[in-house]
C-alpha cells in the first residue's frame, strides 16, 4: 500500500515538529536560519496527503523527504527541511494553503503542486511571489499558458497532449481498435487527457462511439456504464483518478462490458486495483513516468531500495519524478542558488540538463520537459506489470 501506516505517520509528524520550530527561529539573513551552524533551507511540497487521492500525493511527498534526508546526511553548507501542505488534490483547497508557503521566506522552492487543477489555481500567485515550482505530476497541456512567460513553472512529466497521442497510437496500432468509448470526470486533468486521446484515435482512423461524463463525487456510474454498453466499443478510455476509475471498471464488468479498459496516469495506483477487484486484471494504464520496482536496476533500483528501506512500502507513481525534482532544487541550492531569486535565475538561464533516475531532464522555454516516452502497464494477477516501454 502507498499510504503510510497511521502509527508511522504520527511518529514522523511528531519528529518533524522540532525541525519546523527550529527553522522558524530565523535570523536577519533573508530566508536563512541557523541549524547546527548551517543555513537552513526549506523546500515545500503541495498535494494530496489525506483524502481519497492521497495515494497520488504520498509517494512524491515521501520521495521529496528521502532526497532531503539524503542531502543532509552528506553534510555541507545547508540544512534542508521539508514543509508540506495538504490540499487533498482539490483546486478549491489549494488557495487556502498557498499563502502559508508563499509568505514563508524560508521556503525557496516547491515540489508540486501534484494535480493540474490545483496547479492552475495557485500558479498566478506563485509567479507573483517568484517561487519556483517543479511538479512531478501535473500534466494539463494548458498550464504553461496560465501565466504567460512565467519563469516559475516547471514539470518533469510530459503533458496530456503527449500522453494522449501515445495512448491513441497504442489503441490504434497495438489494440487495433476502431470503436472507442471515452469516459471522463470533467476535471482539468481527466477531460483534457480524454479529449487528447479522442483526437489521437480519430486522427488514426478510429471512431469515438460515445463520450460519457461521470460525477466524481458519486460511486454510482450506472448512467455512464449503460451508455458505454449500448455503444459496443472495442476499447474504453477513462480520464480521471483511481478513486473513480477502479469502481467504474468494476461496474463495467458487472454489466457485462468486455471491451479493453485503458486509463491514464491518474489510475496508476494500487487503489485502482483494489477498487476494481478481480475486474482489474487485463486493464491497461499509461504514464509518461517511470515505475520503480524490485526489478529496477541502476539508479532507479538504488532509489527503490532506499525508499523501501525508509518507508517500508514501494515508491509507486510519481515518486521517481518527485525525487528528481527535489534533487534538482537541492543541487542548485548547494551550488549557491540559495534564494528564490537566484533559483529562478538559475533555472531560466543556467540550467541545461539533469540526469535523473526517472529520465534525462531538459526543459523547454515554457517549463515543459522536453518530450519523453509513454509507458503502458497491465494489471496481471492483481499487480501492475510493464506492458510496453517507449521505443
Amino acid at each position: 500500500m502507498l499510504r503510510a501506516p497511521v502509527r508511522l505517520w504520527r511518529s514522523v509528524a511528531l519528529l518533524a515538529v522540532p525541525v519546523v520550530l527550529l527553522a522558524a527561529c530565523g535570523d536577519d539573513s533573508g530566508n536563512k536560519s541557523s541549524s547546527g551552524g548551517k543555513n537552513t533551507i526549506a523546500i515545500a511540497f503541495q498535494g494530496p496527503i489525506t483524502g481519497e487521492n492521497a495515494n497520488l500525493g504520498l509517494p512524491p511527498r515521501d520521495a521529496t523527504k528521502l532526497a532531503i534526508d539524503q542531502a543532509n546526511a552528506k553534510g555541507g553548507k545547508y540544512h534542508f527541511v521539508l514543509k508540506q501542505f495538504d490540499t487533498q488534490g482539490d483546486p478549491a483547497q489549494a488557495p487556502t494553503q498557498k499563502d502559508k508557503y508563499i509568505n514563508d521566506d524560508q521556503i525557496v522552492a516547491l515540489v508540486g503542486p501534484t494535480f493540474s487543477g490545483e496547479t492552475k489555481a495557485v500558479l498566478p500567485d506563485l509567479d507573483s511571489a517568484g517561487l519556483l515550482m517543479i511538479s512531478p505530476s501535473a500534466t494539463n497541456k494548458d498550464l504553461p499558458t496560465v501565466v504567460p512567460d512565467t519563469k516559475v513553472f516547471h514539470r518533469v512529466i510530459a503533458d496530456d497532449t503527449f500522453q494522449g497521442k501515445g495512448i491513441g497510437s497504442y489503441v490504434a496500432d497495438d489494440l487495433k481498435a476502431k470503436a472507442l468509448a471515452v469516459v471522463h470526470d470533467n476535471s482539468e486533468y481527466g477531460k483534457g487527457l480524454a479529449d487528447d486521446v479522442a483526437a489521437a484515435v480519430t486522427a488514426g482512423g478510429g471512431k469515438v462511439v460515445t463520450t460519457q461524463v461521470i460525477d466524481p463525487k458519486s460511486q454510482d456510474f450506472s448512467a455512464a456504464v449503460n451508455g458505454v454498453k449500448a455503444a459496443k466499443p472495442d476499447v474504453v478510455f477513462f480520464g480521471g483518478y483511481y478513486a473513480q476509475s477502479g469502481p467504474f471498471k468494476k461496474q463495467l464488468a458487472d454489466s457485462g462490458v468486455t471491451a479493453t479498459f485503458i486509463s491514464g496516469d491518474g489510475s496508476l495506483a494500487v487503489d485502482f486495483i483494489s477498487g476494481a477487484g478481480p475486474a482489474a486484471d487485463g486493464s491497461l494504464v499509461s504514464c509518461p513516468c517511470q515505475w520503480a520496482s524490485e526489478a529496477s536496476t541502476g539508479k532507479l533500483g538504488t532509489f527503490f531500495k532506499a525508499f523501501k528501506a525508509k518507508f517500508n512500502h514501494d515508491p509507486q507513481t510519481y515518486a521517481p519524478e518527485a525525487y528528481d525534482a527535489a534533487n534538482m532544487i537541492i543541487d542548485a541550492v548547494n551550488a549557491g542558488n540559495d534564494t528564490r531569486e537566484k533559483l529562478i535565475d538559475y533555472f531560466a538561464n543556467d540550467f541545461t540538463s539533469y540526469d535523473g533516475i526517472s529520465k534525462p531532464i531538459e526543459f523547454e522555454a515554457n517549463g515543459n520537459i522536453k518530450q519523453t516516452g509513454v509507458y503502458v502497464f497491465e494489471v496481471k494477477g492483481g499487480v501492475f506489470t510493464l506492458k510496453k516501454a517507449p521505443s
